[in-house]
């Protein structure tokens, strides 16, 4: 996924390595961190322009992460291992998270906004 994002990446840079750009690359980076780390271990001598490019590399990977988990969870459909309602160790299951599958909506203890909730993987959940 990293390589298939650089490669888009690496297109806007005018044919950039994208092999480079991944072996680089951190989950999280700004284009800036990532254009400072080429520029010093893999001397490359990157533009204001490439570091745009490679803002939008940290993007490109979350979308094709979420595609790839939607897809796994639509294949596998996993099944909650607590209802709602139940408390674990983070706070109080109150539902399934509509974005992340198979992820709850967790109302932390002691958050006092009414509207704030934690996404818990499935499997991240443990029983208080």
């Amino acid at each position: 996924m990293i390589l298939a994002a650089c490669t888009v990446v690496a297109e806007k840079m005018n044919g950039a390595d994208a092999e480079t750009i991944a072996e680089h690359y951190r989950r999280h980076m700004d284009g800036f961190e990532l254009a400072k780390e080429l520029d010093k271990y893999a001397c490359w001598d990157t533009t204001r322009d490439d570091m745009e490019a490679l803002d939008e590399l940290d993007c490109l990977v979350d979308s094709a992460e979420r595609a790839a988990i939607k897809a796994w969870a639509a294949e596998h459909n996993p099944q909650p291992p607590f209802p709602v309602g139940t408390r674990i160790t983070r706070g109080m299951i109150t539902g399934f998270s509509d974005y992340s599958p198979a992820c709850y909506e967790v109302k932390e203890d002691g958050d006092e906004n009414p509207n704030r909730r934690l996404i818990i993987k499935f499997e991240h959940a443990e029983a208080a």
